[in-house]
């Protein structure tokens, strides 16, 4: 993962928070970035990388600003800083490595493995070679398995020399106690929606405001989750969820709309996308109920998710889950 000066806007206090431990020298060996998925924890990681690899801490500043026209910039723009190493899923088996060895799109593992932390290891037994310390990320720290997370463990009680520990957690409640105590938490609250649509802009600047407009509500303070539904069409999936949880869907056009959307090979990236957004749609949905409806919207909740992890996994007919999330999403629509 090449490392980068930019990320997201909205994180000032997480930015200042690293930024004035590394200039005053007291820089701790690890750091959890806690926060949403697409919130910007990823970048942010690779923007601050690149600060640490390519400045001395006298350098001032009130921002990451990493030297990327320098030896060691010029290196990590190219993926191939020694002394930056990018932790994430590996291929899920040799067939897919091969897929990954050639260049072309694989399909990953479910689990950060053991294998990938012991030969991180056994990078660590010398000392940085480039530059004045070391940075590892983990994208994400929450997904590693239970012998990957208990080798990690022994890095962190006894971190090698300048070596710097970015950990990103979607959900750090999965993550060992025991790592969680060892790192200083860096928190990432969604961003509210005038930074929601600054980050789009920026990122898409192309963009035009009506969809900008439609990102930011669908985003739910996540622009890298917003930019993922761009070019879907995803107001019209917003409008149908939002139809079935309001009113029901007694004759089962809206589910049956719902599902025409997302049939096909052709739609796989927008079934992807309705995927991750019904669960999140609900626990929204959710959050304003206050009568006995509240126990069965709960249930239907953890059903969309439970649905939705394993819809693709399976191979599991678009139409039919999209359906189902909608005959879910019902019961959270008032009696009639």
């Amino acid at each position: 993962m090449k490392a980068s000066t930019a990320h997201w806007k909205g994180h000032a206090e997480p930015e200042t928070t690293l930024l004035r431990a590394f200039q005053a020298r007291r820089l701790h060996h690890g750091w959890l970035l806690a926060g949403p998925e697409g919130i910007g924890k990823r970048s942010f990681a690779l923007a601050a990388a690149a600060h640490l690899l390519t400045r001395s801490p006298d350098h001032r500043g009130d921002h990451f600003d990493g030297d990327m026209d320098g030896a060691s910039g010029r290196l990590l723009l190219q993926d191939k800083h020694p002394d930056c190493h990018y932790i994430t899923l590996g291929p899920k088996d040799d067939k897919e490595a091969r897929k990954a060895e050639d260049g072309k799109p694989f399909e990953t593992a479910r689990n950060i493995r053991v294998d990938q932390i012991r030969s991180l290891q056994k990078r660590l037994t010398v000392r940085p070679s480039l530059a004045e310390r070391r940075v590892i990320i983990f994208d994400s720290a929450d997904l590693m398995e239970r012998n990957a997370a208990n080798a990690l463990l022994k890095s962190l009680e006894e971190p090698p020399a300048d070596t710097v520990f970015l950990l990103i957690a979607h959900n750090p409640g999965r993550l060992l106690p025991t790592i969680r105590s060892r790192c200083l938490v860096l928190d990432f609250p969604a961003l509210d929606d005038a930074e929601m649509a600054d980050a789009l802009r920026a990122a898409r600047p192309e963009l035009p405001e009506s969809e900008i407009a439609a990102l930011v509500r669908l985003g739910q303070g996540a622009p890298g989750q917003a930019l993922s539904f761009a070019g879907l069409d995803m107001a019209k999936i917003d409008a149908l969820l939002s139809e079935i949880a309001d009113h029901g869907d007694g004759t089962h056009r809206a589910r049956l709309a719902l599902g025409a959307l997302v049939a096909n090979k052709a739609n796989r990236d927008r079934f992807q996308a309705l995927l991750a957004y019904a669960p999140r749609f609900a626990a929204r949905r959710i959050r304003d109920l206050r009568d006995e409806r509240l126990p069965g919207a709960i249930a239907a909740w953890q059903e969309i998710g439970a649905l939705a992890s394993r819809a693709l996994v399976l191979n599991l007919d678009a139409s039919a889950v999209a359906f189902q999330i909608g005959s879910l999403l019902a019961r959270l629509a008032p009696p009639r």
